[in-house]
This record gives C-alpha cells, structure tokens and sequence, in this order.
C-alpha cells in the first residue's frame, strides 16, 4: 500500500499544486484546502538517506469515487490500531503517532 502523494513543481504555492496533484494520482477534485499545514514531519528516505518533508494539509474532497492510476492503486482508510500488519515508511510511521483528532475537523 501506497500513500497518493507526490511534489509540488518548484516556485508554485501549495494550494496551487495540491489541487493538480490529487486529480492526477486519484482523479478527484479538491474544493478545500486548509490556510496552513496540519504537520510537517521531517525524516531521510530509506534507500538514499535524503532528508525529506512531509508537508500534510487538511483537505476537503469533491467526493472519494477513486479512479486507480499508475502512481496510486488503492485507497482506504487507516487509523493507528489498524496499521500493525503493514509495512509503513518510518515517515509515514511518525505521521500516524503525531495525528490528533481533536485537532481536525470530522
């Protein structure tokens, strides 16, 4: 499993790029995007040790009629007690240790 993410092209903002990169990997439209990220979480990719960031922003989602592509096959929903039995990047790891709900709109 695979989470949809990608990068931004450089010199454009975040609510620029985020729109076009859900609708290229999942084929759905954003029509919210949060003022300010919700985490930014730091850590080195596993194969080459560069450091990454992880910029995570609250988003609101035209509808969730995923359409499969070759940078994203699957979606679903996770939570911190169904996760033991994947194999997560540490990155994504320190994610789900970090989220709060209390924090987010549900």
């Amino acid at each position: 499993m695979e989470l949809p993410g990608g990068g931004l092209d450089w010199g454009t903002a975040p609510h620029q790029d985020l729109p076009r990169e859900i609708e290229e990997e999942m084929s759905i439209k954003t029509t919210h995007i949060a003022d300010h990220p919700s985490y930014i979480i730091t850590g080195q990719t596993l194969r080459s040790k560069t450091w990454v960031a992880n910029v995570i922003y609250e988003t609101t989602l035209e509808h969730l009629n995923f359409t499969p592509s070759d940078e994203c096959t699957e979606i679903r929903f996770i939570n911190k007690d169904t996760v033991s039995d994947l194999t997560l990047f540490p990155i994504v790891a320190t994610s789900l240790n970090q989220f709060d709900p209390k924090n987010h709109i549900l």
